[in-house]
C-alpha cells in the first residue's frame, strides 16, 4: 500500500516537472520570435523554467532517496526481526538438542549402572556356583566313599552270613561244606597266642 502511494506521489511529481519544462519551453520558444524585449522576458521565463525543474527535480530526488532509505530501514527491520525469530528458534533448537542429550546421557549412565549392578549379579552366582560345584564334588567323593563302605560291608555281611551258615555242632556233611579258603582267620593261631 505504502509502495503503491510513493509510486503515485512520484509519478504526480514527475508529471508536473515536465509540464512547468514543456510550457516554459513553450513560452520560451514563443517569446524567441518577438522583439528584444520579449527575447529577454523569454529568456527570463526559460531561465525560471530550468530553475523550477531543477528544484523539483531536486525535491523529487530527496523524497525518492527519503522513501528508499525508509525501504531500507524496513527491509533492515524486517532482517533484524528475522534474523532475531531465527536466532531465538535455533537458541530453542540447541536447547531442545541439550536437554535431549542430558537426557541420553542420564539413560545411558542408568544402564551403566544396571549393568555393572548385573555384573556384579554374575560374579555373585558364579562364586556360588562354583562354590556349589566344590560343595557337590565333596559330596560326591562322600558318596563314593560310603558306597565303598557299604560294599565292604555288604562283603562282610556275606562273609559273616556264610561263617554263620556253617555248621556248629557235629560233624560237617559234603552238601554243607563251606570253602573258607579265602576267609580271614577270625581267631589267632597258636603261634599269635604264644607271641601275645
Amino acid at each position: 500500500m505504502a509502495a503503491m502511494n510513493n509510486a503515485r506521489k512520484s509519478s504526480n511529481s514527475r508529471s508536473s516537472t515536465l509540464a512547468i519544462l514543456c510550457v516554459g519551453t513553450v513560452l520560451a520558444l514563443a517569446c524567441s520570435v518577438g522583439p528584444v524585449w520579449l527575447v529577454r522576458v523569454g529568456l527570463g521565463v526559460a531561465l525560471l523554467t530550468a530553475f523550477a525543474s531543477v528544484l523539483l527535480t531536486w525535491r523529487q530526488m530527496d523524497r525518492m532517496v527519503a522513501e528508499h532509505m525508509a525501504e531500507v530501514k524496513a527491509l533492515r527491520d524486517q532482517a533484524r526481526v528475522a534474523a532475531t525469530a531465527h536466532h531465538t528458534e535455533m537458541m530453542n533448537a540447541i536447547a531442545r538438542f541439550n536437554e535431549r542429550q542430558e537426557a541420553y546421557r542420564a539413560e545411558i549412565a542408568g544402564h551403566k549402572a544396571e549393568i555393572a549392578g548385573l555384573r556384579s549379579d554374575v560374579a555373585a552366582v558364579s562364586l556360588d556356583a562354583e562354590a556349589k560345584q566344590t560343595r557337590i564334588a565333596a559330596l560326591n567323593k562322600i558318596v563314593s566313599d560310603l558306597e565303598k563302605e557299604l560294599a565292604s560291608a555288604t562283603d562282610e555281611m556275606e562273609l559273616a552270613q556264610q561263617v554263620m551258615s556253617l555248621p556248629r555242632r557235629g560233624v560237617a556233611t559234603r552238601t554243607n561244606r563251606v570253602d573258607v579258603t579265602g576267609l580271614p582267620l577270625v581267631y589267632p593261631t597258636q603261634q599269635e597266642r604264644r607271641r601275645a
